[in-house]
């Protein structure tokens, strides 16, 4: 995801720009950056839920 964002990000930015709408460019990378953190979120807690089987709380207290 990385390297689409490096790519995409500047080239949103080159056409806000031309597009004479650079004042939208913070509002359209920090809708980015949320979708980011739901995504991420959503994807933490899916994943939280297939890893831990019932009865492994102790094991994930345990090492930390």
């Amino acid at each position: 995801m990385g390297r689409f964002g490096a790519v995409f990000g500047p080239w949103l930015g080159g056409q806000l720009l031309a597009a004479n709408k650079g004042d939208w460019g913070f509002t359209a990378f920090a809708l980015a950056g949320l979708s980011s953190m739901v995504f991420i979120g959503v994807a933490a807690l899916r994943g939280a839920k297939r890893a831990a089987p019932a009865g492994s709380e102790q094991e994930l207290i345990g090492a930390h």
